[in-house]
């Protein structure tokens, strides 16, 4: 028995709907229902050769916030990022200058906000030209 002015037991069933946090790329969808990026590279250095950085632009389309990490793998590096975000990622360190000569990493911890982008510039590492297993003498 209850004690009297109490409620007696109660139970509570929560439930909730998570979002699926995603980068949305700016690269529209192909047939195969995927986004591409495609790059052209040379393996000679002329001034009519094609830019080996490409520049990505993520962005937050979501109603939250999101906090993540950029890194790539294989032939590609991250040399610069900027974004119009406010906040920073926690544990993003604070940049101390220790020499002028070392050059600055890009950023690759970001909190984003909603509606808010991250532009990454992404280099293809070429390999040298004398490589011929990496650069093979055809056309493609």
């Amino acid at each position: 028995m209850p004690k009297p002015g109490s409620l007696g037991i109660i139970a509570v069933n929560l439930s909730a709907n998570t979002i699926s946090p995603y980068l949305k790329i700016d690269k529209s969808i192909k047939m195969d229902g995927e986004r591409h990026i495609g790059m052209k590279v040379w393996s000679t250095n002329d001034h009519n050769a094609p830019n080996h950085t490409k520049k990505l632009i993520f962005s937050n389309d979501s109603k939250a916030d999101m906090v993540f990490n950029l890194n790539t793998t294989g032939p590609f590096e991250i040399v610069g990022s900027k974004s119009n975000t406010g906040a920073k990622h926690p544990l993003a360190g604070q940049s101390t200058p220790t020499k002028v000569i070392n050059k600055k990493k890009a950023e690759t911890m970001f909190c984003l906000q909603p509606l808010k982008i991250v532009e990454v510039s992404v280099k293809f590492k070429t390999p040298k030209p004398s490589n011929t297993e990496e650069w093979p003498m055809i056309i493609n």
